[in-house]
């Protein structure tokens, strides 16, 4: 959703990246979740470029990191608002990259914005946990209460499921 704040700002550009483009379209995952949010809108998608088009101009894309050159995939763009799904499957080298890609035109009051979401695991958990719990960058803790739009019963049968370790919050 914040990745929408912006949307009627003609000069506005979000990107939300996960590892492969194949996260992006599991069933249930950003990129479906957005589709059914925005198909009763005005916004136009473009299914070949994975570009969400909206009146003002504004843009929303889904793109994906899947080797770590791919980071000049997204060399020359300009994005206002940046956010990584998953930042745990993703070395820190992308990460700050990517950083270089958040920029607005002189004037503009949209404000600079890059946000991550994540679960524990991964290639990059050891930097996310040192950058981010023991770091001085602002994180916000988060389990699956904090869902209220979630069967939290069932999901907390499914995390029953897991070795200790991994369950652990």
């Amino acid at each position: 959703m914040a990745a929408l704040q912006y949307v009627e700002e003609p000069d506005y550009a979000a990107l939300i990246i996960r590892r492969t483009y194949k996260d992006l379209a599991l069933p249930g995952a950003i990129m479906e979740r957005a589709y059914k949010w925005l198909k009763p809108t005005d916004a136009h998608w473009n299914g070949q470029d994975k570009i969400w088009t909206f009146p003002s101009g504004a843009t929303l894309t889904f793109g994906y990191l899947q080797h770590y050159n791919d980071i000049y995939n997204y060399q020359g763009s300009e994005f206002q608002f940046i956010a990584f799904d998953e930042l745990t499957q993703f070395l820190p080298g992308e990460y700050s990259y990517l950083h270089s890609r958040l920029r607005r035109l002189e004037g503009s009051e949209i404000p600079i914005r890059m946000r991550a979401g994540s679960n524990p695991g991964g290639i990059g958990h050891e930097w996310v946990k040192r950058e981010f719990i023991h770091g001085n960058k602002p994180f916000i803790p988060s389990g699956y209460k904090d869902n209220p739009y979630l069967d939290q019963e069932e999901y907390s049968k499914a995390l029953d499921k897991l070795d200790h370790i991994t369950r652990q919050p």
